[in-house]
Formats: structure tokens, sequence, C-alpha cells
């Protein structure tokens, strides 16, 4: 049985990637108001948070697409319908997510103080923020559902190719 083309193997990594990207900067800016910043919601505030997603959050996207990676023994995955069948999928970047933003999240508000909470919830004894941590538990999930999506729709259409010839070569 042979992989994914190239091409192929492309359209569900950038679905991954790109969807990943665009949570990222969504959920960053939606929980702003829970953070206190200097400047309040501003222009200033907004350029940040796309720094934020276009570093940190992708560099954590990366991280959990490459532990996946080495899970399954292939760079590309993503391509592979077998691949989410699989717990390890699902489940090593939603542990790996919780315990990188739990991490950060204690450096940034305590050793580094990049920030601080205003009417964000924290998590009893940690006391982190549970927006952070829910955010590296939602979108590494919906990333690797997009990615899936992405080639259950390539099969359907491709299905939908193969029975319109079939019914064509009956007629």
């Amino acid at each position: 049985m042979s992989g994914p083309t190239p091409s192929s193997a492309a359209k569900p990594i950038l679905w991954y990637f790109g969807s990943s990207f665009v949570l990222h900067l969504l959920w960053e800016n939606a929980q702003m108001p829970l953070f206190e910043t200097p400047d309040g919601l501003s222009w200033a505030t907004f350029k940040m948070c796309l720094f934020a997603t276009a570093t940190g959050d992708m560099f954590a996207t990366l991280s959990f697409y490459l532990i996946v990676a080495v899970i399954h023994r292939d760079l590309r995955w993503a391509a592979e319908r077998s691949a989410y069948s699989h717990p390890a999928t699902w489940v090593v970047p939603l542990i790996t997510g919780v315990l990188m933003a739990i991490g950060f999240e204690l450096w940034a508000v305590y050793v580094a103080e990049r920030w601080t909470y205003g009417s964000m919830p924290l998590a009893p004894v940690l006391r982190v923020g549970v927006t952070p941590v829910l955010q590296m538990i939602v979108i590494p999930l919906a990333a690797t559902a997009c990615a899936w999506w992405s080639l259950s729709k390539r099969r359907s259409a491709r299905g939908d190719v193969a029975t319109k010839r079939a019914v064509a070569g009956r007629e």
C-alpha cells in the first residue's frame, strides 16, 4: 500500500496548521479581557496576541505535531487516515498541551511577571488561568479534527466521482 503523494499530504497538514493559527488567534483575542494589560484593549494588545499566536502557540502546535509524528514514525501522519484511529493522535496533544500551558503560565505569571490575571478564572491549587489551559486542550484537538475532516472531504469527493463514473458506465 503506498502512502500519500506529496501534494495530497500537504492538504491535511495545511489544515492542521492553518486552523490552529486561526483558532489560536481568535482564542488569544477572546481571552485578552481576562488579563490585566497596561494599555487595556488596544491595537497594541491585538498585535501582542498576533505575535503570541505566531510564535508561542504555533511553536506548541509544531511540538504536538512532531511528537505525534515520532509516535507514528511518519512526518506526514496527518495525511494517513489510519493515524486518526490511533488513540495517541488525540491523547498525546491533549496531555502535552495541558502540561505546556500550566508550565508556561506558572513561569509567565509568577517568575517572569509578564502579565497578571484580571477577571481570569483560576485553577485551584496551581493558580493558573483556566482559559489558557483550555486553549491547549481544545485547539490541538480541533486542529486534528480539521486535518481529519480534510481527508474525509477528499475521500467523499473521490467517491462521488467514482459513483458518477460507475452510473455512467451502466447507461
